[in-house]
């Protein structure tokens, strides 16, 4: 008898072809934070759960029914009202604390398509309250200029390794982009923690798909 060997790789690009797929039409969400959330602290889409991975400041993407209204929890409670998203679109929602009440709001990312798979998209979010950021290369030219508060701005980039610099107000804080390849998506953050600013980064991922 013949056995075919399969590499871990293979059997993972195998797994991809035939996963789960949403329903045509879905919305994609995920969730980030303004300010420190305990690590405890236990966020609900739709009564499931949704980890933040350690250091991350977003979950990943959570595929939803464009059609039906979605709930937020936080440890149990409710937060603000359901929300219905448009198909075939990605979103932020940023959760806020506003004394013993949490607070969201919901960035609208655009679709997920990449103009060219020659290129990775880089998407800026400013979750500093009161300032407008500027992302610039360390000693070079800028990335993004005048972000508002709760909004992103986003293109795509020759894959590339820099140091990456963020202002917002008097704050000044770096990042080393990692290295990117050509249809990579990747995030950075810009928000508070501990009473400091902190630029963070994150690779844009999507949960596999389960039929809720």
């Amino acid at each position: 008898m013949c056995w075919l060997a399969i590499s871990p790789a293979f059997a993972q690009e195998i797994g991809k072809l035939y996963a789960t797929r949403p329903p045509p039409g879905s919305a994609f969400i995920r969730v980030a934070s303004i300010g420190d959330i305990k690590a405890d602290t236990r966020l609900h889409i739709n009564a499931r759960d949704l980890s933040i991975v350690d250091n991350d400041a977003a979950s990943r993407y959570r595929a939803v029914r464009a059609d039906a209204p979605v709930r937020l929890s936080i440890d149990g409670a409710a937060v603000g009202k359901n929300i219905t998203f448009l198909p075939d679109r990605f979103y932020t929602v940023v959760v806020a604390r506003e004394g013993a009440n949490w607070s969201t709001h919901a960035i609208d990312e655009g679709p997920g398509g990449n103009a060219s798979d020659l290129k990775a998209q880089l998407r800026f979010f400013n979750l500093m309250p009161g300032c407008e950021a500027t992302l610039r290369i360390a000693e070079g030219p800028t990335v993004f200029d005048a972000v508002a508060f709760t909004t992103v701005k986003s293109r795509a980039i020759n894959p590339v390794e820099a140091l990456l610099e963020a202002t917002c107000g008097s704050s000044n804080v770096s990042l080393k982009l990692p290295p990117l390849r050509s249809g990579d998506h990747y995030s950075l953050f810009l928000t508070q923690a501990g009473g400091k600013s902190v630029l963070s980064g994150q690779f844009d991922e999507t949960e596999p798909y389960r039929d809720r």
